[in-house]
């Protein structure tokens, strides 16, 4: 996953932070001036994804350590990044043509409330957002070659008290039907029951790539 935008709220030393990062980036700062914290937003995103989220705020020091000390538990702490990955879903198979998405942006974002005492802490978002051209495809020569674009779209897929929900936003005149490639997709998913403390990003159907 390329990431090309971050942004985290009561983390650490920081209040609000939003950085866009490009290919090659330089980390550059007085002491103290948040760099090792910095790093450490990365570090919990890959935490998270190998050890889920509540052994990675444990690895922070709890909840305590992981917020920004001078806000405490007052305000929600939330992490959002975009990533501009390309790459391909197939949404419907047919044996003369197929359609299919492609996806240019990811954006996924969680927001988590602290109690106001102790170290507790509820999920109070978990969204997953797939944006990208949807494109009719013909087969030629036994190859599959895009014959039209139909518009473009997104896929929300949201985490709802451990209940997975489904939005679609379709260029006019596409629709997903029940036997559609990637609606199958779609109910495999339904049928999952995540627990209270789990993340989308924990779910081995979303490869991000972290450090």
């Amino acid at each position: 996953m390329a990431i090309k935008r971050i942004r985290v709220k009561n983390f650490k030393s920081f209040n609000d932070l939003e950085v866009e990062l490009g290919k090659f980036n330089v980390l550059i700062g007085a002491n103290a001036s948040g760099k090792s914290n910095f790093i450490r937003i990365f570090e919990f995103l890959r935490d998270i994804v190998k050890h889920g989220l509540d052994n990675a705020i444990s690895m922070q020091g709890g909840s305590e350590y992981l917020r920004n000390i001078s806000i405490g538990p007052s305000e929600d702490f939330s992490l959002e990044v975009v990533s501009d990955q390309e790459f391909r879903e197939l949404i419907r198979f047919e044996e003369k043509g197929s359609s299919e998405m492609k996806i240019y942006e990811t954006i996924y974002k969680f927001t988590i409330k602290f109690n106001e005492t102790g170290s507790g802490f509820k999920i109070t978002e978990d969204n997953l957002t797939r944006k990208g051209k949807f494109v009719r495809l013909e087969r030629q020569n036994r190859r599959k070659k895009e014959k039209e674009e139909l518009g473009e779209g997104e896929i929300i897929l949201s985490n709802v008290k451990g209940e997975l929900k489904i939005d679609t936003r379709l260029p006019d005149g596409l629709s997903i039907a029940k036997d559609d490639t990637f609606s199958r997709f779609l109910l495999r998913l339904r049928e999952k029951k995540l627990p209270p403390k789990k993340l989308l990003i924990e779910l081995p159907l979303f490869p991000f790539i972290l450090p």
